[in-house]
């Protein structure tokens, strides 16, 4: 049964999209970029354009449950598709974990106990997990549902926070503009893409859409038009009304803007909104780590049990249960690490993995596309590329270890597969 509508397809893609990104990347980017990261989410938006184009097309053209596995498979065949559903799920599932992170982040202005105390802070962080995980075993509607309450409850007040954060605007804080120079907006821009990871989650549960056709396309633009509107007014005025010292060693940045301009009062509001908008967007990336393996399983090119369909609830759920598990896995990190250094590692991974699917999907557009499609495909590709450069070599590095570990297990796969057949 399609059960996700037009509202429900462009909330799963804002909240994918906004959620935890907007929350904890302004440290990062004022750390490692300065206030020039506000070049940085313009060129990145403006770039992020052109990816959403292809997948709306794709998306639309190839309405499967898997989004650019699909694409990529139909495209080039098999092996490119192995590579696509192996590090876009690897990437989702590693990610939850970074997602999860930036909620208990702001979590100790509502529980003080949690303040610097890892035991505390990984035990939440895996419960929470762990119950969107049963959220998403019962229903993609249920899933869908909360995904929607969260647009509206969670994110769309950051808008006016924002705003606040423009009229507390002070040239000064914008000095120096780039202390690490302009070369770093490759860097910058990479962490930014972090923000657009989920531009394609309309086209991810396909076959559970209404009317994808239409659907899947409009649910991309909306979504990539409202999570940019927020993302620019947010990181201008961040920018604006906050030293750049203060934001690049904060863990709760926006709080300390609503601190500013409105005082403890709305600080607390922002930091309840932050934790609701991260577990949105957690409750989003649970929902298509389940989903990103299921078509390539069925094809005989991943582990057959991911595509196992719950004959009650007729959801993934051996797949949602194993996503869940990596992801907890990895929340080990916060054992070990400090919370930005393990947030921006596990960021980078994530990063590189999901823009190997990005770059397929552009090239199987430009492919399978003629005319002025090729052209916007081909910017696409060569936007992706650049960011996957700003990744940096230790991401690219364990990125490419990764996806190399999968090469043996495409060809074990494929042979059980030639075999049953």
């Amino acid at each position: 049964m399609r059960g996700v509508g037009l509202l429900g397809a462009t909330a799963l893609v804002v909240v994918n999209m906004v959620g935890s990104s907007i929350y904890t990347l302004p440290a990062s980017i004022a750390r490692d970029v300065g206030p020039l990261g506000i070049v940085a989410w313009a060129l990145t938006a403006f770039g992020y354009l052109f990816v959403a184009l292809v997948y709306a097309r794709l998306g639309t053209r190839f309405p499967r449950t898997g989004g650019p596995y699909a694409y990529a498979r139909t495209a080039f065949g098999d092996l490119a598709g192995f590579v696509v559903v192996w590090s876009y799920w690897l990437s989702a599932t590693i990610g939850n974990a970074a997602i999860v992170q930036s909620a208990v982040g702001y979590a100790p202005d509502l529980w003080p106990e949690l303040e610097g105390n890892s035991v505390l802070q990984f035990g939440l962080a895996v419960v929470l997990v762990w119950i969107l995980c049963l959220v998403n075993v019962l229903g993609v509607r249920f899933g869908v549902r909360l995904q929607v309450a969260i647009l509206f409850l969670g994110l769309l007040p950051l808008v006016a926070v924002g705003l606040l954060g423009l009229g507390h605007f002070e040239a000064a804080n914008l000095e120096p503009f780039a202390p690490h120079g302009f070369g770093a907006l490759p860097a910058g821009m990479a962490l930014i893409v972090w923000a657009y990871s989920g531009i394609e989650s309309a086209t991810v549960p396909a076959e559970e859409v209404r009317n994808p056709e239409t659907t899947i396309r409009r649910a991309t633009y909306l979504g990539y038009a409202l999570g940019t509107a927020i993302y620019l007014a947010l990181a201008i005025g961040i920018a604006g009304a906050l030293q750049n010292e203060a934001i690049a060693t904060s863990t709760r940045p926006l709080a300390l803007l609503a601190e500013k301009t409105g005082g403890s009062g709305l600080a607390l509001f922002v930091a309840g909104t932050a934790v609701v908008a991260c577990l949105g967007t957690l409750n989003g990336w649970i929902l298509m780590a389940g989903r990103i393996p299921v078509a390539a399983a069925q094809d005989g090119l991943f582990f057959e049990p991911l595509a196992r369909i719950h004959p009650r609830f007729r959801t993934p759920a051996f797949g949602l249960v194993v996503g869940a598990g990596i992801a907890s896995a990895m929340l080990l990190l916060l054992l070990r690490e400090e919370f930005l250094d393990a947030f921006g590692f596990v960021v980078n991974l994530a990063l590189f993995l999901t823009l190997i699917p990005h770059l397929l999907a552009a090239a199987a557009d430009w492919k399978l596309g003629r005319g002025g499609q090729r052209a916007v495909a081909g910017v696409a590709f060569v936007f992706v590329a650049f960011t996957i450069y700003g990744c940096g070599l230790v991401a690219a590095q364990w990125g490419l270890a990764l996806v190399a570990l999968g090469l043996p297990l495409f060809l074990l796969l494929r042979r059980r597969s030639a075999t049953r057949t």
